[in-house]
């Protein structure tokens, strides 16, 4: 279970001597970038990745701020994130050129870490963490964080992902935007008590850290039952608002080997045999099921 904070400290600077001791991986999160407030800690890794000159790239690297005035979601949102003891960060993944990769991983870097997201907050918590496909994260029918995966290409050719994740760890949802009070939770509200965000971010990595490195060697096949199996949106009657067709209703049916949702499509032309439909890129919004 997930070790509780003293009440007192939940808005206090995160202690990163202790972080450092707690971790148990290789490279993830040891090397810390810690700003209090910034801009967007995707912003700040992307940055860094550019100015790089001869020295080696950070793999694992993490920028870490308790607040983000300009926070980004996915498709050009913003992402709400005040200063309340919660988790926003961002790692650079750098898959080595030696790695042996096979089939489309590129594309299942945001499930998995979306996956590795859910599992280790399911692991500290106790509580069923579910994927909205593609990676937000649910508990029940409430937001409880999201992901946004960005890459780059260096001087040099070498492909770096950056993995920005937004957790509500210990905010007052009461004093979110009145538009987000109703969709979203944190972690304190659904387990009635502070979390310690430092105990989870050594967990965090350690997850993320082992499920990414599994994807570079071995390719997504073995991750499509995981992510199903953790993901709210198969079974469901969704609805998607795409370029070329517009907006689709549809039954979630399956996630396809890249990643992508099979939608099959509510039709009247033929209900006998509706459509299947590979949605890559999307919002989607649960309607029923």
């Amino acid at each position: 279970m997930a070790a509780d904070a003293d009440n007192s400290s939940v808005t206090q600077r995160i202690d990163l001597d202790r972080l450092q001791k707690l971790l148990r991986t290789r490279a993830f999160g040891r090397t810390v970038q810690y700003r209090s407030s910034t801009a967007s800690t995707n912003a700040d890794a992307l940055a860094s990745l550019q100015n790089l000159t001869a020295q080696a790239v950070p793999h694992g690297m993490v920028f870490l701020a308790e607040q983000q005035t300009a926070g980004r979601g996915r498709r050009g949102r913003t992402w709400h994130s005040p200063a309340e003891g919660n988790i926003y960060f961002s790692v650079i993944a750098v898959p080595r050129a030696e790695t042996m990769r096979v089939g489309p991983w590129l594309s299942w870097v945001p499930l998995c870490a979306a996956l590795a997201t859910a599992d280790s907050l399911t692991a500290v918590t106790g509580r069923a963490v579910d994927v909205k496909w593609p990676n937000d994260l649910l508990i029940g029918t409430k937001k409880l964080g999201g992901i946004l995966c960005e890459q780059t290409t260096l001087p040099d050719r070498t492909l770096a992902i950056v993995i920005g994740i937004g957790l509500n760890v210990n905010a007052d949802v009461g004093r979110f935007p009145s538009d987000l009070q109703t969709t979203a939770i944190s972690l304190a509200a659904e387990l009635g008590r502070p979390l310690d965000p430092v105990s989870l971010l050594a967990e965090l990595f350690l997850y993320l850290e082992q499920r990414l490195e599994r994807l570079f060697q071995e390719g997504p096949a073995g991750m499509v039952g995981e992510f199903t199996r953790r993901c709210s949106t198969i079974g469901k009657v969704v609805r998607v608002n795409l370029e070329a067709q517009g907006v689709v209703e549809g039954l979630a049916e399956s996630i396809g080997p890249d990643g992508c949702l099979c939608l099959r499509i509510s039709s009247g032309n033929s209900p006998d045999n509706p459509p299947l439909l590979e949605v890559r890129s999307a919002e989607v919004v649960h309607l029923r099921g």
